[in-house]
């Protein structure tokens, strides 16, 4: 299946996951100050699949 630029930008671009709970946290520009779910500062980037060989 073919991944295109806009489905992948869709996905990751802006997109954060709390290191507590786990949810996912979409920014319109940078990194957000809290988690919507929980309220915790602990956020990281929403990590990319790997290409298999």
């Amino acid at each position: 299946m073919a991944e295109f630029k806009e489905s992948m930008a869709r996905r990751f671009n802006n997109v954060f996951v709390c290191q507590r709970c786990n949810a996912t946290n979409r920014s319109g520009s940078g990194k957000p100050s809290k988690c919507r779910k929980c309220g915790s500062q602990r956020l990281r980037l929403k990590k990319k699949k790997r290409k298999s060989a």
